[in-house]
């Protein structure tokens, strides 16, 4: 054998560099000086790292595996081979399959787990460092029970010092779900209010959806935590198929209970849920008040003494319930109001608190602040005035809205009027086909109110009443009664708004002997100046007769035109006729 010394290597250099010489053109051969060299060094940490590097290079995984778990039991880790660590560590992190992952895998349980505190223990930053932690706790679960809780305080800690969620996504996650060994109950609470705080965050603003099914991870926390705690299983046993009845009645019975825990956080929960279903379900719609009619059989769903309507009703009355329930005294509010700020309240409450306002009645609070110009704020306005009973100041409300009528057309809105003579709140959608029904239902509900049947108001109520026509059919009788009693119907806008032919033919019916031949003065004042004579004697002249069928016909011929555009139109040209509809009547009160 050649002299070592005079190539200035020491033995074991030697035979690695003929390992490496021969590795290119004879694996073999390669091999066997390796295999020499550790055979002769079996301590040496240069000579199991070249072992392994070869065996690395070659794509042996297990060979591969077995040098690094001897490099990895060394009392102490060099320095040189952290990068390799490193580079294990971050193969793990990564869904696909790669030679480290799988060479990872082939090492043996006790060196996996050494590698893995040892690569935490070892990072200065500390986000790497609590990755490393939870892959350790994910791996190895018995580790929760040593690790779990500094884990979960340093994630705390670090959450503190950073503007980002990252920590919190790490903690509420990834780790919370691991830990089901019993930890502090003021801990428990703690790491409760966090994953409320951010699954509610993520849920409001849904700039990524990359975490599935959000709602049953809270409800796993909620029931990990809840367990620990000893709440009722029931309560804590939240799932996507619960029935928000039989929830809340449960939730009901914690309310005078000495500790309010159980359900402050499991009502915020439950509210939170629904709040979240009540915007998605809401969308743009405003809840506002809407009308009823004693003549009419009060609906199967009237509960109480309010009945809700529309879209999203059923999802508000869950929350609406829920939240009543948690300010009902005043331990329950404070404690509640307490997480509320936590939550950060606004984002996911939005309207929330508008509508419960105006839902208890409480109308200053739901009066849309004054420089609010919007529809909605408008539409609001016209429909407190209303039931405080300031009937012109609602008309002068509900014209402003017209200004604001919205591109979409939407639809008439089919429950804006319910039986009986209850209170009845409803969610319009803010299109202009509800919009305009919504607002001509405020006034010929406001001339209504009024009472002054004169013909100018019975004409205006007609003209408004063709919109959803026969919803108002009760009323139109009773037009038609004021009419038979003053004996005289004279309305100079007939012949421009009057279309319906259902209506049509119950005022040409009056103006015939079997009902009265009641006189009819609906013709311009240009075509009538003749006929002034012969009204007079209640339509006895064939020639006025004539001149009123001739009159009707031309409306009957006008019967399919858009009868909302008239309206609209009617609304807004008329603004002077239907102000004279409340002249003589002063019913408003503050």
């Amino acid at each position: 054998m050649p002299s070592l010394n005079s190539q200035d290597l020491c033995d074991e250099e030697y035979i690695i560099m003929k390992a490496k010489e021969a590795q290119a053109g004879d694996p073999y051969t390669a091999k066997a000086w390796m295999l020499t060299a550790k055979t002769l060094y079996p301590t040496n940490f240069t000579v199991q790292f070249e072992a392994y590097l070869m065996e690395k290079a070659a794509g042996h995984v297990q060979e591969a595996a077995d040098c690094f778990s001897v490099l990895i039991n060394s009392p102490q880790i060099p320095n040189q081979l952290w990068p390799e660590i490193e580079a294990i560590t971050t193969s793990l992190k990564d869904s696909n399959s790669n030679f480290l992952s799988e060479m990872f895998e082939r090492i043996p349980a006790d060196v996996q787990h050494k590698m893995l505190l040892s690569s935490a223990e070892h990072s200065d930053d500390t986000m790497e460092h609590c990755r490393l932690l939870l892959l350790l706790l994910q791996r190895f679960p018995k580790a929760v029970a040593t690790h779990g809780g500094p884990l979960v305080e340093t994630l705390l800690s670090a959450e503190k010092h950073s503007s980002e969620d990252c920590y919190a996504r790490l903690l509420v996650v990834e780790t919370l779900p691991l830990l089901e060994l019993p930890q502090s109950p003021r801990l428990l609470i703690r790491l409760l209010i966090r994953a409320i705080d951010f699954y509610n965050t993520y849920l409001c603003e849904k700039n990524e959806n990359d975490i599935s099914d959000p709602w049953q991870r809270l409800f796993s926390v909620l029931e990990l935590t809840g367990r620990q705690l000893g709440w009722d299983s029931y309560l804590i046993t939240y799932s996507n198929s619960l029935n928000k009845d039989t929830y809340f009645q449960k939730l009901l019975s914690l309310r005078n209970a000495e500790d309010c825990r159980q359900l402050i956080y499991c009502g915020a929960i439950h509210l939170l849920r629904a709040l979240h279903e009540h915007n998605a379900k809401r969308g743009n719609q405003i809840l506002l008040e809407a009308f009823t009619d004693p003549d009419k059989p009060v609906s199967k769903r009237h509960k109480g003494d309010i009945e809700i309507t529309g879209a999203a009703a059923n999802v508000f009355l869950v929350a609406a319930n829920c939240w009543e329930l948690l300010h009902s005294n005043e331990i329950l509010k404070r404690e509640f109001t307490k997480l509320a700020i936590i939550l950060h309240s606004k984002p996911w409450i939005g309207t929330f608190l508008e509508e419960i306002s105006l839902y208890k009645g409480n109308f200053e609070e739901a009066m849309p602040p004054q420089g609010d110009s919007t529809l909605a704020a408008r539409l609001m306005r016209a429909s407190i005035s209303f039931f405080r009973a300031q009937y012109s100041i609602c008309l002068e409300r509900a014209l402003t809205a017209f200004s604001q009528l919205p591109m979409v057309e939407g639809q008439l809105e089919t429950s804006l009027i319910v039986g009986g003579s209850h209170r009845h709140v409803h969610f319009l959608p803010l299109t202009k086909s509800a919009a305009v029904h919504y607002c001509t239902k405020l006034i010929l509900h406001s001339m209504k109110a009024v009472g002054n049947i004169t013909d100018l108001a019975a004409g205006n109520m007609i003209v408004l009443l063709q919109l959803d026509w026969p919803q108002e059919q009760t009323l139109f009788v009773r037009l038609l009664d004021a009419i038979r009693q003053h004996g005289v119907f004279r309305y100079s806008l007939f012949q421009s708004y009057i279309i319906n032919i259902d209506i049509l033919e119950e005022l040409m019916y009056l103006s015939s002997e079997q009902a009265g031949s009641i006189v009819l003065d609906i013709l311009p004042n240009t075509q009538q100046h003749l006929g002034q004579r012969r009204i007079g004697t209640r339509g006895a002249d064939k020639g006025v007769k004539e001149d009123i069928k001739h009159a009707m016909r031309a409306q009957v011929a006008r019967c399919n035109e858009p009868i909302i555009n008239l309206v609209t139109q009617f609304i807004t040209q008329e603004r002077a006729h239907l102000f004279k509809s409340f002249s003589s009547a002063h019913l408003e009160r503050p």
